[in-house]
């Protein structure tokens, strides 16, 4: 094909995607979304040999570049909030931490050093999910990512800066299965690992399977991949962030819970048109 030819494809091309309505081209969206779900690593789990990451699922190409960029813009317009303490629930790094800002509800990591345990602090408050995270809710439960009946309520943002990481961990069972993270600005690998630990000297020991994590991608955890698997995300080699969307246990949510309206009754799209509104889109 000379290059004329291949000018001419492409003004082709541009004339037929004026010719999809936005409901047309979402569907077609949806369709090209690469999804894995069959991942493999087989561990002696109490004597039994056990597929740890069963239930865990890779989407890929779910947010194009543009849109990567306006959720980056926001989360950094919060980050800055967060420096000048006008955001309740934000955490700056100590060590090899990362920043981390929550929404929706607050909740402590480990035990506090008074005592208070894990999980969802029921009586303090948070700044609810800003209406750009509830527009990606929508999309996540809209394009097959999530299903309808665990619509996320609240979430984390993680800003790493170069050499930050999450020790190994099981997410807090506060929170319902499954649950999701969305990865932007650079791709950076998960380790997973019944026996996954830190070591004295840094290191980890116990993974038994990396995945690396695309930007734009969104990476789905259930079933032993969220409950039997431990996970971490080792040192970044650059600047990432991450934001993590969950679905509180209905009797571990905040005193002063309120469901958010428009985060009822989303339901998966299906794969013939039907109306929606432009509320929907991210871009």
């Amino acid at each position: 094909m000379t290059l004329e030819d291949q000018e001419d494809a492409c003004r082709y091309a541009r004339r037929e995607k004026h010719n999809f309505s936005r409901e047309q081209r979402k569907l077609i969206q949806v369709m090209n979304v690469k999804r894995k779900r069959d991942f493999l690593c087989l561990e002696n789990v109490n004597g039994e040999m056990v597929n740890i990451l069963e239930g865990l699922e890779l989407h890929t190409d779910v947010f194009n570049a543009v849109e990567q960029q306006k959720i980056v813009d926001k989360v950094c317009e919060l980050q800055e909030k967060a420096r000048k303490g006008e955001l309740k629930r934000a955490f700056t790094p100590k060590g090899k931490g990362r920043s981390a800002i929550q929404f929706g509800c607050c909740f402590n990591y480990r035990t506090s050093k008074a005592g208070t345990p894990a999980g969802i602090l029921r009586h303090e408050t948070v700044e609810p999910l800003p209406a750009l995270f509830k527009v990606i809710i929508r999309r996540l439960v809209e394009w097959h990512v999530l299903p309808p009946t665990c619509v996320p309520d609240c979430c984390v943002v993680n800003i790493y800066d170069e050499g930050d990481c999450i020790p190994p961990h099981v997410d807090n069972h506060d929170f319902l299965r499954p649950f999701c993270t969305v990865s932007f600005l650079s791709e950076c690998n998960i380790l997973f690992g019944s026996n996954l630990k830190l070591e004295e000297n840094g290191e980890y020991s116990g993974g038994s399977y990396s995945l690396p994590l695309p930007v734009g991608s969104v990476l789905v955890l259930n079933g032993n991949g969220a409950n039997v698997a431990k996970h971490c995300v080792p040192e970044v080699p650059t600047k990432r962030i991450s934001i993590t969307f969950r679905k509180m246990n209905e009797s571990k949510r905040p005193i002063w819970f309120t469901p958010e309206p428009d985060l009822q009754w989303i339901q998966p799209l299906q794969f013939e048109l039907e109306s929606s509104s432009s509320s929907d889109h991210v871009y």
